[in-house]
């Protein structure tokens, strides 16, 4: 089934299809439902399925401190600020620039066009929810892939927490859909 309820751990079904190329997921997070891809393939699926302008920049899941002190610049007043969010469980998104490293670990198949702004700035987004944070840190400490992420949401609406408001283009798109409403 394209739906599976999440069972408290990492979803097995989320990971097989975003450690490969090609894979889009619908997973919840405390704000409710975003598409999770990790490669310039569902990127674009992910636009289309949204109808989403490609000016904004990107979200990047971060599945833990390291990995967002490996790829976004930070002052010293930043990064204490990620630190006690992280420490409190806190969702906290900030727009930072790449770090020079960084973007050089980001696929040579136009993802950078469609994860930063002509500023070449992300959005680096920690404790946005269990489920999804268990993914995105698999993802990056097994496979070194990035979990790129949008709310699961026709443009302009909101899901209301609810897989049910994901929208059919979403739906339709989506290769797994892992439900937690009660999340």
């Amino acid at each position: 089934a394209k739906t599976v309820k999440w069972q408290g751990t990492v979803q097995a079904e989320g990971i097989e299809k975003l450690k490969g190329n090609g894979g889009m997921i619908v997973s919840p997070t405390k704000v409710g439902y975003i598409i999770m891809t990790s490669d310039v393939k569902r990127l674009e699926r992910k636009f289309a399925a949204k109808k989403r302008k490609r000016n904004k920049p990107g979200v990047v899941l971060c599945g833990s401190m390291e990995q967002v002190k490996e790829l976004a610049q930070m002052t010293p007043e930043i990064e204490a600020l990620y630190q006690k969010h992280w420490d409190q469980d806190i969702l906290l998104g900030c727009i930072l620039p790449w770090k020079e490293e960084a973007k050089a670990q980001l696929p040579n198949d136009g993802t950078k066009d469609l994860m930063m702004d002509k500023r070449e700035t992300s959005c680096f987004v920690i404790k946005f929810g269990k489920p999804s944070e268990q993914i995105a840190h698999e993802l990056w400490s097994k496979y070194h892939k990035f979990s790129f992420a949008s709310s699961a949401n026709p443009s302009g609406k909101w899901n209301r927490g609810l897989v049910t408001g994901i929208g059919e283009r979403i739906e339709a798109a989506a290769d797994v859909i892992i439900e937690a409403d009660d999340y």
